[in-house]
């Protein structure tokens, strides 16, 4: 079974992350926000946009399907890994700039869910241990 939690985080991270590499690949092409019928044709004419529309409704039915049997903290916590993943492909396929403010801080996240998926694998195991049925 826990193995499939992690190919469920594991989706559930790509989809997000495919998401917000779409709303910046959209609005890379789009430009600013303008309220015109021209500008909303723009950024529906762009692949981007539904790439954006399909990892959404991915991610929402991974997290669904997750929250039925995975742990609700490490699974809030593994959905808020796109933050180092964008972070990442940020820097490296958009050239942007990473500092080590942000590099610390992506480790911090990652430290933050792998804490809290052992404690809760182990509040688990102490569960089963002292429970004879």
């Amino acid at each position: 079974m826990r193995g499939g939690f992690l190919l469920g985080f594991f989706a559930l991270v790509v989809f997000d992350t495919m998401g917000q590499v779409g709303f910046k690949l959209t609005a890379e092409v789009s430009g600013v926000l303008e309220l015109s019928l021209d500008w909303a044709r723009l950024v529906l004419a762009q692949p981007a946009f539904y790439m954006i529309v399909a990892a959404y409704l991915l991610a929402f039915f991974t997290y669904m399907t997750l929250m039925k049997e995975a742990p609700v903290g490490p699974l809030f916590a593994a959905a808020h890994l796109e933050l180092v993943t964008v972070t990442v492909l940020s820097w490296l396929w958009f050239g942007e700039r990473l500092s080590l403010v942000q590099f610390l801080g992506c480790a911090c996240i990652i430290g933050g869910v792998v804490i809290l998926g052992v404690t809760e694998s182990q509040d688990n195991n102490q569960k089963q241990t002292q429970d004879p049925s």
